[in-house]
């Protein structure tokens, strides 16, 4: 069974991430944790404020109300298993936290919540918890719908994770019978690595036994992150596959620096692999 969690801060980002996540256990199969999290900012204000109908426990006892609500309706909707949490810390790093030690397969979050920051393409609380989890994080756009997963792009470096991660690929499309396609962007095609990719794809067919994948060595004069958007443009991608290095072209991808260029990762969903 899927243990799928869900960060929940009731925003509308958030919800549309909870049906996206709901949507994927009708085929994959599994229960969903609803997690939401009470900050130091929370805290701070229900100190502040004088009436004591909205101290800080009060305001605790609404949110998880709230999430009884959410998760009943989950169930009777979606008729799936939906259980919740309520914790208190630091958000980026309790749900690494909380995803980690109970042995989550998936986090499923929005791209934008309480707190959003413009500067950024996919929202900084997202941002900070791809880089505290181990567990595989799938980030949902609040423009996104789930309409199934009919094709999964997978983006390569001839990294020898490669084959590792592609099985874990392979794996989770293997409920949706999606194609996967492999794609290698780079600024120059030359026959050295074109020979190389070859290679790197006969090593690939063989180890992973699956029919419905394909391969594609892409040249993109200008940045890898625009080749990779115009690929899954072309091939009509209904969700990326992106590996979290160190220095890693996500990296930049998620940088301020490019983020107001990049239109496509605002508007479809990412899985990031954490090496």
């Amino acid at each position: 069974m899927n243990k799928v969690l869900c960060p929940i801060d009731f925003s509308e980002y958030s919800l549309n991430a909870l049906e996206f996540a709901c949507n994927l256990l009708q085929t994959k199969k599994g229960g969903i944790t609803l997690l939401h999290i009470f900050t130091e900012a929370d805290f701070s204000k229900s100190i502040k404020n004088k009436d004591e109908e909205k101290s800080f426990e009060s305001l605790r006892d609404l949110a998880s109300e709230k999430l009884r609500i959410l998760a009943d309706e989950t169930k009777k909707t979606f008729n799936v298993k939906c259980d919740y949490s309520l914790s208190i810390g630091g958000i980026d790093k309790t749900i690494a936290r909380y995803a980690d030690e109970n042995d989550f397969n998936y986090i499923v979050m929005g791209t934008q919540g309480n707190g959003y920051n413009e500067q950024t393409v996919i929202g900084s609380r997202t941002i900070r918890t791809i880089n505290e989890t181990k567990t595989p994080l799938i980030t949902v756009p609040l423009e996104t719908s789930f309409k199934g997963l009919n094709s999964i792009v997978y983006a390569s470096d001839y990294s020898d994770f490669d084959k590792l991660y592609l099985q874990k690929v392979v794996s989770f499309a293997l409920d949706f019978n999606s194609r996967i396609k492999v794609v290698h962007v780079s600024h120059s095609k030359n026959n050295m690595s074109e020979n190389t990719y070859e290679a790197f794809k006969l090593e690939l067919s063989s180890f992973l036994g699956y029919e419905k994948i394909s391969y594609y060595l892409k040249e993109y004069k200008e940045d890898v992150s625009h080749g990779i958007e115009e690929f899954m443009n072309e091939q009509q991608g209904d969700l990326l596959v992106l590996i979290k290095r160190k220095r890693s072209f996500l990296d930049k991808i998620i940088s301020s620096s490019v983020s107001k260029e990049i239109t496509y990762f605002t508007s479809h969903p990412l899985l990031i692999f954490k090496e």
